[in-house]
């Protein structure tokens, strides 16, 4: 049975909040783990309803227990049934970083799903948030407004950062164009969640590319547990480095970094807890419309897991192969314990009964 494929957008990074919050993740066809971080413990779950390729993302309470979780379409609550209204969402199952889901600040019973889709089906309905009252339904929650739009067209990557400890105000960092109405993508845009609820202007960071514009959207977009750092991953068209000012929503001074030529399709990524390593997961990308059935072929797919020194006075010379095998590209995620999951996937369609890990 297929259980393990392309690892979850997860929201919760060591610095954002409490480990608690991470305690569990849902992913993939039905599976899931558990962190106990007093037992020291990272243990399986089976009782998970997502059947999901891609993005997803979950949220625990203070205590660790489980909340609900979300492909980005529909939304399961704690006792893994549909959540009141949780249907309908306009996240997608292949999309990167379909969901994530951030606390309103300040407000212990609010929370925001942003979602965005993919454009496989040749509609793409952009970056969106649904807004959930975990009071309703008898503490189970609910969905109190739905697909609410912040960007007509959008990338697959959204990614959450802490903009300050005082007030709990955060970022929503995405990939578009510069007036979100359009298509290909050249602007980072950070919209602020606060005390009042999200807004709807953002502050927008343009870009020149090598491959200008950038029109393959997939791929992780990831800050840095400390937020001064951003990094995109844009498969057919590279890999970017930035800096990012937590203060403004502000990205800047862009680096393209490459991979291996035969992995040359980045994909997962991941920041090291003390920010000073980058993990990129990049493959191959074989796929062949002419005899769709040698897809499913392990054979033909190829993955390399790459670390790169932030550190470093030449970023791009640091560069160290950690891993290179027979695999489909797959996400990567700091978990609460410290250590950076690896989704094992055959192919898109075969999944692997296992993750990685980078343990130290």
């Amino acid at each position: 049975m297929k259980r393990f494929l392309l690892l979850c957008s997860l929201l919760w990074t060591v610095v954002l909040f409490p480990q608690s919050e991470a305690a569990n993740w849902y992913f993939g066809y039905g599976a899931g783990i558990k962190f106990n971080q007093q037992a020291g413990t990272v243990t399986s779950l089976n009782d998970g309803r997502l059947v999901t390729n891609e993005g997803c993302a979950s949220i625990s309470d203070s205590d660790g227990q489980l909340l609900f979780y979300t492909d980005g379409s529909t939304v399961y609550n704690k006792e893994h049934e549909i959540m009141q209204n949780g249907t309908g969402l306009l996240g997608d199952a292949s999309s990167s970083q379909s969901a994530i889901i951030a606390p309103k600040p300040n407000d212990p019973n609010i929370y925001y799903i942003f979602t965005v889709d993919n454009r496989l089906d040749g509609f793409d309905d952009g970056l969106n948030y649904s807004t959930v009252d975990i009071r309703l339904d008898n503490g189970l929650g609910g969905i109190t407004s739905k697909n609410i739009n912040l960007l007509r067209y959008c990338s697959e990557k959204i990614t959450v950062v802490q903009k300050n400890c005082v007030t709990g105000s955060l970022w929503l960092v995405t990939f578009a164009s510069e007036n979100g109405l359009t298509r290909p993508y050249n602007t980072y845009h950070a919209f602020e969640i606060n005390e009042s609820g999200v807004s709807s202007t953002s502050v927008r960071s343009t870009f020149i590319f090598p491959r200008e514009p950038i029109d393959d959207i997939r791929g992780y977009l990831v800050l840095s547990p400390d937020g001064t750092k951003l990094a995109s991953a844009n498969m057919s068209d590279g890999l970017f480095l930035y800096d990012f000012n937590a203060n403004t929503g502000v990205v800047s001074n862009q680096l393209q970094l490459y991979v291996d030529n035969a992995a040359r399709n980045p994909y997962g990524l991941a920041f090291s807890p003390n920010n000073q390593l980058l993990y990129v997961n990049s493959s191959n990308d074989y796929f062949n419309s002419n005899n769709p059935s040698e897809n499913d072929n392990p054979a033909n797919h190829y993955s390399v897991l790459t670390q790169f020194n932030l550190a470093s006075a030449n970023i791009q010379e640091s560069a160290v192969v950690i891993d290179a095998q027979s695999l489909y590209r797959g996400g990567l995620q700091l978990g609460p314990n410290g250590k950076i999951y690896r989704a094992m996937s055959a192919t898109y369609d075969i999944g692997l009964p296992y993750l990685a890990a980078i343990n130290n």
